[in-house]
């Protein structure tokens, strides 16, 4: 919490409101933000834990700017992040309701592990668009990073919280419903830096937790896509991702229904059948997969 604080604090564009949203975490979070000394710091405590949808409701809800921005509790960025965001948002035009950036994503290493560590970048450099009318864009899924998102408060508050049924998935589910309110821009310099951990135990808990997490999101957000007006073979790949995201989490009767919705809107698709008739296997599928995904 001290480095994230200290990412925020040191920032070149001083005019901030930093509303730290403790959800219940174990941390010393009350003593980190006082050591600071900062009154441009407000802690505000929710009573319940929640997750990352919750605890961003909560944010917002404190917020008093014309902006918003989120910042996740492991991230840091750089010293001009803000600078460089509201830099870029009054260069575009009125339609233009937020920016974001590029992020850096790097394993955190010892001296003795530095040789195993990889970077990427997200979004990808292939991925396109990158601004403007997101809406179609995302509609497939999402290139906004949130940890790295500028956004008009009056647009974000139109769009509606963020779902706090939802425990991963969060920045796609609202990025469907803030590109519908305004165009975005796009700053290509990583402006925020994410550690992730390469300790087994960590991650095999991450991985597993993530697919039951993964089946529930997809299952929501995809009836969010349907009813949103979202069909064809766009449709049929959510239904398809959602199928085998239960497949992989034990629910194979559920998941035959989405696989059959796929199939009847791509009927032509071999590993969309193999995946269907598989369904009514499932141990089958599962040993399939281990030796070679589908």
């Amino acid at each position: 919490m001290p480095r994230v604080l200290g990412s925020l604090v040191a920032q070149s564009y001083r005019n901030l409101e930093i509303i730290v949203a403790d959800d219940c975490s174990t941390d010393d979070i009350e003593g980190a933000v006082a050591a600071f000394n900062d009154p441009r710091i407000k802690l505000v405590r929710r009573e319940k834990n929640g997750g990352v949808a919750a605890a961003r409701n909560t944010g917002v809800d404190a917020a008093t700017g014309d902006l918003i921005a989120f910042h996740d509790s492991d991230d840091m960025c750089t010293v001009d992040r803000f600078e460089q965001s509201m830099r870029r948002l009054e260069e575009l035009p009125e339609d233009y309701i937020g920016v974001y950036s590029s992020r850096l994503i790097y394993n955190e290493v010892t001296p003795d592990t530095y040789g195993q560590m990889a970077t990427y970048i997200r979004p990808f450099p292939h991925e396109t668009p990158l601004e403007g009318d997101l809406g179609a864009r995302t509609m497939r899924d999402n290139i906004i990073n949130f940890p790295t998102l500028l956004v008009k408060a009056e647009a974000l508050r139109a769009a509606g919280y963020s779902d706090h049924l939802l425990r991963k998935n969060v920045d796609w589910d609202l990025a469907l419903r803030l590109t519908r309110q305004g165009k975005f821009g796009f700053i290509p310099e990583p402006l925020i830096l994410t550690p992730t951990s390469m300790d087994p135990s960590v991650s095999a808990n991450r991985v597993s937790r993530s697919q039951r997490q993964g089946a529930r999101s997809y299952v929501r957000i995809t009836g969010k896509l349907r009813r949103a007006g979202l069909g064809g073979a766009a449709l049929a790949k959510h239904y398809t991702s959602t199928g085998i995201y239960l497949m992989r989490v034990d629910r194979p009767r559920f998941a035959r229904k989405f696989l059959g919705a796929a199939l009847s809107l791509t009927p032509t698709k071999p590993k969309l059948w193999a995946h269907y008739l598989l369904s009514y296997a499932p141990g089958l599928h599962a040993k399939i997969r281990q030796g070679a995904e589908l």
